[in-house]
């Protein structure tokens, strides 16, 4: 957010200096029609670009010619609808509060005053940035992705080493020092802490549902819950799991 603040600011300030000195060759300058504009601007696009992002998810504008069209057209409409916009409250407040005539009313003057071309880079600027931001996070869940099915689990049995995949974890128990992971390949035991391990999970899946047991919330079936709020969470493998009403809202909240 801060980065589109920071990206409309500059482009406020830069078509401020531009109407300066288009107002100044005319003979005609007018700082309160300039900051009027500047301000509805302001607001204009930040309230814009909730807009301009979903049009950006709609028609990507490196995908296609006819992409770049759309967006070019976009571009010039929402462009056309600030200078419209500015205008009229600067009439408006003009005519009320200032009780006289913008020396530039004249619409081309106007026009010219509060730069279309600034407002349609503008525009493309901030959706290049939420374009890049579209790429960033997906590349991020592609790495974690990645990362999630790449990631095995090392246990021992039986003087035999086993690499497990987070799918083939049930659910998991302590017992004494160490903990127990129930799986479609058999019990393992594993000294390690139930909490370290719940990190090195996805906390997507693997859910915390009581200080002895870290389960596998892709294979809940349903929930029993007794008068106290605790219960019982029945797995589709048919195994039933004691849950803490302390857990619970990390349980059903996926």
């Amino acid at each position: 957010m801060s980065k589109r603040i920071s990206l409309i600011s500059i482009f406020v300030l830069l078509n401020m200096g531009i109407g300066r000195m288009f107002q100044e060759s005319l003979g005609m300058a007018c700082f309160s029609e300039l900051s009027i504009l500047a301000i509805t601007s302001f607001f204009f696009w930040n309230a814009s670009a909730k807009q301009i992002k979903k049009w950006g998810n709609k028609w990507t504008v490196t995908s296609s010619g006819r992409n770049i069209l759309i967006q070019s057209g976009l571009g010039l409409s929402a462009s056309a609808l600030n200078i419209i916009v500015g205008q009229v409250l600067v009439v408006f407040l003009m005519t009320t509060v200032y009780q006289c005539t913008s020396p530039s009313f004249d619409i081309l003057n106007a026009s010219l005053t509060n730069n279309i071309a600034v407002n349609l880079l503008c525009y493309f600027l901030l959706l290049f940035c939420f374009v890049d931001i579209k790429k960033e996070e997906a590349i991020a869940i592609s790495q974690n992705g990645n990362t999630e099915s790449n990631f095995r689990l090392s246990v021992s049995k039986n003087s035999s080493q086993f690499l497990l995949s987070p799918q083939e974890i049930i659910y998991v128990e302590t017992s004494n020092n160490c903990i127990v992971l129930h799986t479609e390949k058999g019990k393992f035991v594993k000294y390690q802490s139930l909490k370290s391990l719940s990190v090195e999970l996805c906390p997507k899946t693997f859910k915390r549902v009581h200080r002895s047991y870290l389960v596998n919330s892709d294979l809940i079936a349903h929930i029993q819950k007794n008068h106290n709020g605790d219960g019982i969470l029945h797995l589709t493998t048919g195994d039933a799991i004691k849950f803490s009403r302390t857990y619970l809202n990390s349980i059903t909240n996926k």
